[in-house]
């Protein structure tokens, strides 16, 4: 007679010992070797100087990658930590980036690469995918996406993308990856640089036994970026990793690829390859912004306007978002306001174009919508279009934003500056007074300003031009106007728009997810022109001068940097200050509320707008 025993839930038969054991060779052996276990079960293939960087990050607790652009960090990021989350049970990811949205961007690369969709990584496998807990999630894949990114793995190891609120995202622990860092404040690293302080070895228990536990991984920090300003903590903890790693602390690795690096050293195996980025490009960016090709392809940290700047880029990246522009009146009931600094020479010649919210809690506000720069690209030094040419393009513009089933420009104000060295009354405002036609044939009424000098005669000759413009002279009126646009960046009425030179933006849907909005040629070249009109803007300083006078102008490390995008910035900023300015002191029909006509009727008063 035979006698069966069944095994209790605790035993494990001989089969299932051999496959644990089996298991944790492999798993010991990855954590050994982490780059050939993401080469060998996730077939993705790094660079050189990728597998470098990713071995010298794995045995380190605080590590800095500050990368140029194009360099791939998000998609090296990605790959590490799917090694990671798979080779140590129970370890929680966190990505923290500027804005959720970008959080949610450096989540989906590690999705997509784990359910191959990355064309570069062409025998890349679905294992981690299969890794993925599903049970229990509406996701077919197990990466869920509202209302928070997040997946679990079957080891009990997890990752989440944290939102921008600082309030909703404490008390957290856990490792995490600090992703776009370089614009973060001290404030929002602090709050989440606090879940990794705890010993992941400590428990407590009330068994009388004690069991020889395995050490468990400390949590770890990782900062990842391309460098920015030398007044973010991203500047100082560069330079402390760097001097660590310098005098031998093991426990820290600073990594800094630049473009000429990677042009000039992209090898695999010691075999040199093909580089993703060329000559021309880099050639090209230095030729177009050298500055900007100074911070963004070569790690030089800028050093902005310094405590005598007038708007701060904290405080501009406070106030931008991620949003496409707009490139024309979509309802036909926005206001906007045109804010021009004309040139033919030797400056820029640049217009804003910024649309008026009348928002209820806050009153008026400027939300900047485009800017085009009036480049001729066919000349060698980039010089402005003629001005029959740049005519033609505002033209053009007044009736895009003009909106159809509007009155002729009741949508529209426009503000020139009238600097004898611009053309702005000469080669400008007179050109538009009289009537003219579009190029379909339509007729269109001509615009002045009713209250400028050299116009007292032009009013009763040109009769029908609408008076939406309004000169400013610079002799006059900078000072003035750059105390606005300080002021009004500071109260926080006007919205930039936030943009990483990619092809396309993370917009946030009615279900919490994030759709890729694809940009055109003409959104990305406004989105361009809008962050080139923060940086120089950050770059304009207050300067007391000996006799009690106060200047404006651009750092001294920055005196051959253009100021053109910067000082149509400021004519917005003065506009919206007389526009709050009118709104106070106009009595407003509460049925009808405030509007730009009123506005028109009142805001030429010297007496309101005097005080700015």
């Amino acid at each position: 007679m035979e006698i069966y025993n069944p095994m209790s839930s605790k035993e494990l038969s001989q089969r299932k010992l051999e496959e644990y054991h089996k298991m944790s060779q492999i798993i010991q052996w990855g954590r050994k070797n982490p780059v050939k276990f993401a080469e060998a079960f996730f077939g993705t293939k790094l660079i050189d100087y990728q597998a470098y960087c990713f071995m010298r990050t794995w045995v380190v607790q605080f590590a800095l990658w500050a990368e140029c652009r194009g360099a791939g960090k998000d998609t090296l990021a990605a790959v590490y930590y799917m090694s990671r989350l798979l080779l140590i049970p129970d370890y929680s990811l966190y990505i923290s980036s500027n804005t959720y949205s970008q959080s949610v961007e450096s989540f989906n690369k590690l999705r997509d690469i784990a359910l191959k969709r990355i064309p570069s990584f062409a025998s890349a496998t679905d294992i981690f995918a299969r890794e993925v807990d599903k049970t229990g999630s509406n996701s077919e894949t197990g990466f869920l996406q509202a209302p928070t990114c997040k997946f679990r793995l079957y080891n009990n190891s997890k990752m989440e993308a944290l939102s921008s609120n600082l309030e909703a995202i404490r008390g957290k622990r856990g490792a995490v990856w600090f992703n776009e860092t370089a614009w973060k404040t001290a404030e929002e690293l602090a709050v989440v640089e606090n879940y990794i302080n705890v010993d992941t070895s400590f428990s407590t228990s009330t068994e009388k036994i004690q069991y020889h536990k395995p050490q468990q991984m400390p949590l770890q920090i990782l900062y990842t970026s391309s460098v920015g300003d030398v007044t973010y903590p991203f500047f100082d903890k560069y330079k402390t990793f760097y001097k660590k790693m310098i005098v031998g602390n093991k426990n820290y690795f600073c990594f800094d690829l630049n473009a000429y690096d990677i042009l000039h050293h992209s090898t695999i195996d010691g075999i040199p390859i093909k580089s993703h980025l060329t000559e021309d490009q880099i050639k090209k960016a230095i030729e177009e912004d050298p500055d900007n090709a100074d911070v963004e392809l070569f790690n030089k940290f800028r050093k902005g306007g310094g405590q005598n700047a007038v708007v701060t880029m904290d405080e501009l990246i406070r106030n931008s978002t991620v949003r496409k522009p707009l490139l024309y009146n979509d309802t036909g009931k926005k206001k906007f306001i045109f804010c021009y600094d004309p040139a033919r020479n030797f400056d820029g010649s640049v217009l804003s174009i910024w649309q008026v919210i009348d928002d209820k809690d806050v009153g008026y506000k400027l939300r900047f919508e485009n800017c085009i720069s009036m480049v001729d690209q066919n000349t060698k030094n980039k010089t402005p279009l003629p001005m029959p040419a740049q005519l033609e393009i505002i033209k053009d513009l007044m009736i895009k934003y003009n909106g159809e089933r509007a009155a002729e420009w009741e949508n529209i104000e426009f503000y020139i500056d009238a600097g004898s060295g611009g053309g702005g009354i000469s080669a400008v405002a007179d050109q538009l007074m009289d009537d003219w036609y579009d190029k379909y044939g339509g007729k269109h009424r001509g615009i002045i300003d009713p209250d400028h000098k050299q116009y007292e005669t032009a009013r009763k000759t040109y009769p029908n031009a609408m008076p939406i413009v309004h000169l400013v002279d610079p002799q006059g009126f900078k000072r003035i106007m750059y105390d606005a646009v300080s002021k009004m960046v500071k109260l926080n009425l006007m919205e930039f728009s936030d943009y990483d030179n990619k092809d396309y933006i993370l917009v946030e849907n009615k279900n919490g997810e994030f759709d890729t909005v694809q940009l055109t040629f003409e959104e990305k070249l406004a989105l361009t022109n809008m962050n080139i009109a923060k940086l120089q803007l950050s770059y304009m300083c207050r300067y007391d001068t000996p006799n009690g006078g106060v200047t404006y102008e651009l750092s001294k490390d920055k005196k051959g940097m253009h100021d053109d995008h910067a000082y149509t910035v400021a004519e917005a900023g003065y506009a919206l200050a007389k526009l709050r300015r009118t709104d106070l002191l106009t009595d407003k029909n509460p049925k009808q509320g405030s509007n730009i006509n009123a506005y028109r009727r009142i805001a030429r008063k010297p007496k309101i707008y005097s005080n700015y």
